[in-house]
């Protein structure tokens, strides 16, 4: 239906219809309201050049050697943030490369790939001959994603092109279409991420989806409320490309939706990855709470005792030392050559894992089932001087860290219970003052459930009992307690948690007078803090 400024309906018929859908390109309108000029001449010339693949209708450029697109007649905003992309020059870095391939075409170019389509399209059935067909379907442009543009712009309000912003769907859709393989290994390596697994921990509660959601998540982290194919569907979503990446924007390197390199709630990974920080009458322990531990803000409950005398910040959320922060350590890019030095993978940091585990290959796996030697430790260089002094260091830090939080309480019966079979500074207060001290279920929030969640906050591998276990309360009452692995087996922030454990226990034997596990030249907190 064709109106005029008026709303009212313009009755034409089929020939009319498509000069008018002409003229409308012709005329180059860069603003969506111009699109109810009430003139419409019969004139008017084609305003792109008929689709070299006709059979599915792609449009590509109209201008190729100003490297306008047909989409941008309309879109003009999007067109001219893609512009600045680098999808718009995704062909030239192919030729770049020194690897321009034919099998590589057409994910530089429009085609089949990142779309609905499943069987060749675009650049892929075209003749090499055809230099000129080919050229307008060069670089990633907006059909690359939303598919063949031709129904649309003929009858826009009735096919509406949406892109699908599925990772890997399983149905040749998506940004995984493209971004894999061993030289861009992207979705292989998001796939095996808890990325790509965390819409299975998402639950009822409507503030779950704001991290464990990529639908709910895009709309409350990022404020994204455009239209794509799967923004209807019920079902949770998980951290796909597109809720860390915009596809239209250029603002940001690697066309993030916020940055990587500031030390505030605005970073990039410390928006989900700082959900409960500080402990509650009536909460757990921490839940995504590495990004406050790390830049030092607003972690843990603070004994009396304890008081941060430089700052809480560490080298490693310092943004002058460390500029990328987080993804300095979980997106690491590095390249696998094999015995001969030849190329063997392209890693792309996306398991998000710090020092992740490695094949025989050296090649990046998910998970943690491996020996510490048989984890990758590049991406400590260059602060720390070589991959066996970074891992000394992790280690030595580890075991200490361990060793406090056993002090605190040791599951030596392994039963998941914190109970008279155990030992630690937790055992002594609940034989002495009954396990009512740790009801978080109750308002009454006690020194020995600040001990508690400050445990919590600090866990590491080897003691992971914290993760989830029980304390029996009342003679008819077991509450269960859980909490998120927020410490990085200490390395996110290791002077504040070597004082804050020191001083959780400390604070604990004085407050209910039950004897200091700690030795005693452990009890001093450190040089970094004084007593109040």
């Amino acid at each position: 239906m064709i109106v005029n400024k008026a709303g009212e309906e313009i009755v034409m018929g089929h020939s009319d219809v498509r000069k008018a859908v002409l003229a409308v390109f012709a005329l180059g309108f860069l603003a969506m309201g111009a699109c109810t000029e009430d003139t419409i001449t019969s004139d008017a010339r084609d305003p792109f050049n008929p689709p070299p693949d006709s059979v599915n209708g792609f449009l590509g450029y109209t201008d190729v050697a100003a490297g306008k697109t047909t989409c941008g007649n309309c879109h003009a905003d999007q067109a001219r943030d893609w512009g600045m992309t680098k999808h718009a020059g995704a062909w030239a870095t192919l030729q770049a490369s020194g690897h321009a391939l034919p099998l590589c075409e057409g994910c530089h170019a429009i085609s089949e790939n990142g779309n609905a389509l499943t069987e060749p399209a675009g650049i892929n059935v075209l003749d090499s001959a055809d230099a000129a067909g080919r050229a307008v379907y060069l670089d990633v442009q907006c059909e690359s994603c939303h598919g063949p543009g031709a129904a649309h712009a003929a009858n826009p309000q009735n096919t509406v092109p949406l892109a699908s912003i599925l990772a890997d769907s399983g149905l040749g859709n998506g940004c995984g279409d493209c971004h894999e393989g061993t030289h861009h290994p992207f979705v292989e390596q998001w796939s095996n991420s808890a990325h790509g697994n965390v819409s299975s921990f998402a639950s009822a509660r409507s503030d779950c989806g704001q991290c464990h959601n990529g639908r709910v998540a895009l709309l409350t982290q990022f404020g994204e409320n455009a239209n794509y194919l799967e923004k209807d569907d019920t079902g949770a979503l998980d951290i796909v490309c597109a809720v860390c990446h915009d596809p239209h924007s250029h603002d940001l390197p690697a066309q993030l939706r916020a940055p990587l390199d500031e030390d505030s709630p605005r970073n990039l990974c410390v928006k989900c990855h700082s959900r409960r920080s500080v402990p509650a009458a009536t909460t757990g322990g921490p839940h995504g709470a590495q990004g406050p531990l790390v830049l030092g803000e607003n972690i843990g409950w603070w004994p009396d005792s304890l008081d941060w005398q430089d700052g809480l910040v560490p080298t490693h959320g310092d943004v002058d030392a460390n500029p990328r922060l987080c993804a300095t350590c979980h997106v690491e890019m590095f390249e696998v050559q094999d015995a001969g030095g030849d190329f063997l993978y392209q890693s792309v940091g996306h398991l998000f894992e710090a020092i992740p585990c490695v094949d025989s290959d050296g090649i990046p796996v998910g998970g943690h089932n491996c020996a510490v030697t048989e984890q990758r430790f590049t991406a400590c260089l260059p602060c720390h001087i070589s991959e066996s002094v970074a891992r000394n260091a992790y280690e030595n830090f580890k075991a200490e860290l361990s060793g406090y939080v056993e002090k605190i309480w040791n599951d030596v019966n392994a039963n998941d219970t914190l109970d008279a079979g155990d030992t630690g500074l937790l055992v002594s207060i609940v034989a002495q003052e009954g396990g009512k001290i740790l009801d978080v279920g109750d308002e009454t929030f006690t020194v020995a459930e600040g001990i508690l969640w400050n445990a919590q906050l600090a866990f590491t591998d080897d003691t992971p009992w914290f993760d989830r276990f029980y304390v029996r309360v009342s003679p008819n009452r077991v509450v269960r307690i859980s909490a998120h692995a927020t410490s990085g087996n200490g390395v996110h922030n290791p002077k504040f948690l070597r004082a804050l454990m020191r001083a959780s226990i400390n604070e604990g034997a004085a407050h209910y007078g039950v004897p200091n596990p700690l030795p005693v030249n452990q009890r001093a907190i450190g040089p970094e803090v004084v007593r109040k």
